[in-house]
């Protein structure tokens, strides 16, 4: 099994322990402890031992600095010597987080959620510890926020079907289990992040900060995840260009030139926002499920994954339903490569075939007849199929759906609206 520890460390240890580690797969303790300084450490050495392959990520506050009066004259003096002087082995990741009293929420968020989000990524574990044993109740605070966030966004954006994270910590010699935790992408609710202002970043500086574009976007797509539109969503997604969204380098390079020292503390002149975190995880599902009209059924389907479980499932019985129709249209009709709208469809689904075989020539008509072309009138209703709006085209073996190009600006006009935009 790949097992990440994330150890937040706030408390340095000098002398070495018998610490009992604990046994992932009933969560009872070993008989035989481990000494260590660091009970992540000793359960890195249980771990291996039991033939699992272990990477530890030790996220560290830059208020350690006062713990070793480490002088510093900026922000990369500080991060190399905090490294320096902890010294806790080369196979064990470390970083530096921006946390103090005169560090934003914020920031420290963004940052951990890089760190975390980056190992997951390149590691992708079956089970993730949040060893809490040598940290402060409010920088583990900040580390949970950014597991929960970097696990969203790796379920989504690396096709993991689960992450199940434990959290952990001292209790006399041994490592006690404090809460278990199974996430997947049924249990999401993006809508939590998208839903709000989204704020990047604040100064009461002087000082011109971007204005990231995109943020009314993700807002409108938070909407339509709640609301389970999933066409909208990817006529959304189309919209967005991708070289103009602030970039999560661009964010860091921002605080790190806004970033003074002053009586040997972090003095922000632009804070992060908790807004930043969010932006960031839109621009990476943008990156993901972003793709080109004409949309495929696949494409559909694969949207899905952003919404909740109902949306997931009443959706695909209706896409179910209308390939049913169609794939009878084409089979008994021979259906011509064309483009219909939805009404069209289901118009012609309506009339008996016999009658349709008799008639030959009618179908032109029936067609015809099942089309208004009209825009004014926009129905989101079910999943946001809108009949007039809704394009079904037919290209040899292969499905397509899309609003169509007079249609597109109204439909998501009428978002607007029924966001109170």
């Amino acid at each position: 099994m790949k097992i990440l520890i994330i150890a937040p460390l706030t408390e340095v240890s000098e002398e070495e322990s018998e610490i009992k580690p604990i046994e992932v797969t009933n969560w009872t303790n070993s008989p035989v402890g481990i000494s260590s300084k660091y009970t992540f450490l000793a359960e890195k050495k249980f771990l291996e031992e039991e033939r699992h392959e272990v990477k530890i990520l030790t996220l560290v506050p830059t208020e350690i600095k006062t713990r070793f009066n480490i002088k510093f004259n900026n922000y990369n003096e500080l991060d190399s010597n905090i490294l320096e002087t902890l010294k806790l082995g080369d196979d064990i990741t470390v970083e530096v987080i921006p946390f103090e009293d005169s560090v934003s929420f914020g920031t420290s968020l963004f940052f951990s959620y890089l760190k975390i989000h980056d190992v997951l990524k390149n590691f992708l574990p079956s089970l993730i510890l949040l060893d809490v044993s040598h940290s402060t109740s409010s920088f583990s605070t900040v580390v949970l926020a950014a597991l929960e966030i970097a696990i969203i966004d790796s379920l989504l954006t690396q096709q993991v079907q689960d992450y199940i994270y434990a959290k952990v910590a001292k209790k006399g010699y041994s490592i006690q289990l404090i809460s278990h935790v199974l996430k997947d992408i049924y249990s999401i609710k993006l809508s939590e992040y998208f839903l709000r202002e989204m704020k990047i970043m604040k100064s009461e500086k002087q000082t011109n900060l971007p204005q990231p574009v995109g943020r009314a976007e993700f807002r409108r797509l938070g909407f339509c995840i709640e609301n389970c539109y999933p066409l909208v969503m990817l006529h959304i997604l189309n919209r967005i260009d991708l070289e103009k969204l602030l970039s999560e380098e661009k964010i860091i390079d921002i605080v790190m030139n806004n970033l003074e020292i002053r009586d040997s503390k972090l003095i922000e002149n632009v804070e992060l926002l908790e807004g930043a975190t969010y932006y960031v995880l839109a621009t990476h599902l943008v990156k993901k499920y972003k793709v080109e009209k004409p949309f495929s059924i696949d494409n559909l389907r694969n949207i899905l994954n952003l919404t909740s479980p109902i949306c997931r499932r009443i959706s695909n019985q209706i896409i179910d339903e209308v390939m049913i129709e169609l794939n009878y249209l084409i089979k008994h009709l021979e259906l011509k490569e064309a483009e219909y709208s939805l009404g069209q469809i289901f118009n012609l689904v309506k009339q008996p075939l016999a009658e349709i075989i008799r008639k030959e020539e009618s179908i032109g008509n029936i067609l015809i007849s099942g089309y208004k072309g009209e825009c004014d009138n926009i129905e989101l209703t079910g999943i946001g199929l809108d009949p007039n709006a809704t394009i079904i085209k037919i290209d040899r073996d292969k499905i397509y759906i899309y609003y169509s190009e007079q249609c597109e600006d109204s439909v998501l006009s009428k978002v607007k609206e029924l966001m109170g935009d």
